[in-house]
């Protein structure tokens, strides 16, 4: 996935991306629900936030339009953390409470319902820890 981004601010030595042109690869951007690369910032206010300094390149200033790019693989890591601990603890859930005595639908229900938080906060750490890497390109201001 490729996007254009543009630097919003520089301060202390990191630089905070806004999206600015929607992605023909992606899904978000094309049903107009904000751009995706959000879910990649760890402060959680939509900003993309990047070193100022990059590698070999001049340091980003506010205004700049540099280009973000995600490898397919990168993506398909993302995806595969974000949703199997969910779906596994969707499936382990009722299988645990068939284990545990209780053979009633609702606590099937309940034990699901559970088994799918758990594993939404087993992936959300997973993906804060380590989110998928990216490819900043900035042009050349000369």
């Amino acid at each position: 996935m490729r996007t254009l981004a543009r630097v919003h601010d520089v301060r202390e030595g990191r630089a905070w991306l806004a999206c600015e042109a929607a992605s023909a690869g992606c899904a978000a951007c094309g049903g107009r629900r904000g751009c995706t690369l959000r879910w990649l910032d760890r402060s959680g206010g939509g900003l993309l936030v990047v070193p100022a300094q990059g590698a070999g390149g001049p340091p980003l200033a506010p205004g700049d339009a540099v280009t973000v790019e995600v490898s397919e693989g990168e993506l398909l890591r993302a995806a595969f953390a974000a949703y199997l601990p969910p779906l596994a603890g969707l499936l382990a859930g009722p299988l645990l409470a068939i284990h545990l005595a209780a053979t009633d639908e609702p606590a099937a229900v309940a034990a699901a319902g559970v088994g799918v938080l758990l594993g939404w906060a087993v992936s959300r750490a997973w993906l804060r820890r380590a989110p998928p890497r990216f490819e900043l390109s900035a042009p050349d201001r000369s």
